[in-house]
């Protein structure tokens, strides 16, 4: 996904090349109180929840977790579209097509001990916005996505002072990729279509593993 990331007169190489950074520069630019990570685990965990805000509630959701009382669009111009823009294009991704679904964290050129950081963060954001959405249906799900649950509560823990090497990094995309897969049974799980629709279509239903 592309947004505009380019401040008001700055040129085009100045431009973020991720998501992530495009989200941290404006979380910087605002001397936001929390991380960027911790608010798209947010928004993914209510959408996992089967919960869904209007741009405006959404606005005030970014806001709030920036520490801001309002959006300072003079160096992006196009900030409410683009963050209106976020919201949606995430909600139709994991709806409708997991396999791109992805976590907003820092790419590879950032340091091991900070990506292990950002996820953790991630992670933690996705546990709040689960619980706000969707805390009694937690209760009535199989023994699996509970151990998954816990798992992801672990997570949160992981100890990010660690050295890069190469087996550091298999072990995060490891779990990077089995928060991912997780995040995508809960989504699966909690949004599952009306029981008329989901016995039609049973014999052509995707299954995760």
């Amino acid at each position: 996904m592309t947004y505009s990331n380019t401040p008001d007169g700055d040129s085009p190489d100045d431009a973020p090349d991720s998501d992530f950074d495009w989200l941290a520069n404006i979380y910087t630019s605002h001397g936001a109180i929390n991380h960027p990570s911790e608010l798209h685990g947010l928004m993914i965990g209510e959408m996992v929840g089967n919960m869904k805000r209007t741009p405006g509630d959404w606005l005030e959701q970014v806001m709030s977790h920036m520490g801001v009382e309002e959006l300072n669009t003079e160096r992006q111009s196009n900030l409410v579209e683009d963050l209106i823009e976020l919201y949606k294009v995430n909600g139709e991704g994991i709806d409708q097509d997991s396999s791109s679904f992805c976590m907003l964290l820092p790419d590879d050129e950032y340091g091991l001990p900070e990506r292990l950081d950002s996820l953790a963060i991630w992670v933690r954001g996705f546990l709040e916005g689960l619980a706000i959405s969707s805390s009694e249906k937690l209760a009535g799900i199989g023994d699996d996505l509970q151990e998954i649950l816990k798992d992801l509560v672990e997570i949160c823990n992981l100890d990010s002072r660690v050295a890069s090497s190469e087996e550091g990094e298999k072990e995060y995309f490891e779990i990077s990729e089995y928060v991912r897969i997780g995040v995508l049974n809960l989504y699966a799980e909690l949004n599952e279509p009306p029981e008329s629709v989901s016995k039609t279509d049973s014999s052509n239903s995707p299954t995760l593993h």
